[in-house]
């Protein structure tokens, strides 16, 4: 595997954020964003499939591999299920709090009466609880457009909420998005591209020389692909699942923990223009050939966003220098 390090200039970076206010303000189209798209239209990606299954990369599917990957056991996983009642609720909760980030204080008698009981047999760890939904992560809520959260399952099916011991380093600036397209076995699974995750913001070793930067990239790069392999020993080719995401491809975010030099799983995602996974400093359309693999078999684009910036070495300077600069103070 050829890893190629692409820093993305952090001003178009941020120019495209702010497009994307001024799109959700005055209606522009969407489909001009540079970084980070989803959803996107028949018009945008004529000649690719329909909006592909996110049923291959259910959270419950892939919970055995995640928790092996962060060193964890069955047992310190627990699952709780609701009712459709009660996934309606959460969904009304979720519609009219995920745009101010905090619980909407008319539902906060419902929550107590109706959540809160079901939420009793759950151990709490001194670390705490993350939890995550079968069908997207909490992190990623969002980044939903509006209509198609994968939330509106709850209208029509029971679902379940997973919890894992929380880690307080796992956060998304040291998580990154492994890109595979579609693929016809086990053996041909492979890694396209990987980015930031966190697209938006500088890179976290943005601060780091430059062999340091190579080291993390050669890690992560190196962790995600042990990580690929595991994923292809999961995969069993006559399973229609399986078979499934095969054809369609797939993501994986991964956390990287720089102070014990870990790459871990995350979790799963599904890969293509049409689908609601978010490119992050890729663009479904535009970087399609990159995403796709199709350019030589073993590169592999990895692109962060950070200001680069120059350092000059001091120059010699005489005790005059000194004084003027005293005498300027």
């Amino acid at each position: 595997m050829k890893v190629r390090l692409v820093n993305v200039d952090p001003i178009e970076v941020l120019a495209d954020v702010e497009r994307r206010y001024s799109s959700r303000a005055h209606g522009v189209d969407r489909a001009t964003a540079r970084f980070n798209t989803s959803f996107h239209t028949e018009r945008e990606a004529p000649d690719l499939p329909p909006r592909p299954s996110e049923k291959p990369y259910s959270f419950k599917r892939w919970l055995p591999l995640i928790l092996r990957s962060r060193g964890l056991t069955p047992s310190d996983a627990q699952v709780v299920a609701f009712s459709r009642a009660q996934a309606r609720l959460l969904l009304q909760v979720a519609d009219a709090s995920i745009p101010s980030g905090a619980i909407n204080r008319i539902y906060r008698e419902d929550i107590n009466q109706e959540i809160a009981p079901a939420l009793e047999s759950l151990a709490f760890p001194p670390e705490g609880l993350f939890m995550r939904l079968d069908a997207c992560s909490a992190k990623d809520g969002v980044q939903k457009i509006p209509g198609n959260s994968a939330l509106r399952s709850a209208e029509s099916e029971e679902f379940e909420l997973f919890f894992t011991p929380w880690n307080g380093r796992m956060r998304s600036e040291r998580e990154y998005r492994v890109f595979c397209p579609p693929f016809r076995s086990q053996e041909l699974l492979r890694i396209s591209a990987i980015s930031q995750y966190r697209w938006h913001r500088e890179w976290l070793f943005y601060f780091a020389s430059d062999e340091q930067r190579n080291q993390v990239v050669g890690r992560v790069a190196e962790g995600s692909d042990e990580i690929r392999k595991q994923i292809a020993a999961e995969l069993h080719v006559g399973d229609e699942m399986d078979d499934l995401l095969m054809r369609q491809g797939l993501t994986f975010d991964v956390f990287y923990d720089e102070e014990q030099d870990l790459v871990q799983l995350v979790e799963l995602n599904v890969f293509g223009a049409r689908s609601a996974c978010g490119s992050c400093l890729f663009q479904w359309v535009t970087d399609r050939k990159t995403l796709e693999g199709r350019g030589e078999p073993n590169d592999v684009e990895f692109r962060v966003t950070y200001q680069e910036i120059g350092y000059e070495e001091p120059s010699d300077y005489d005790e005059e220098d000194d004084e003027e600069d005293d005498d300027r103070e």
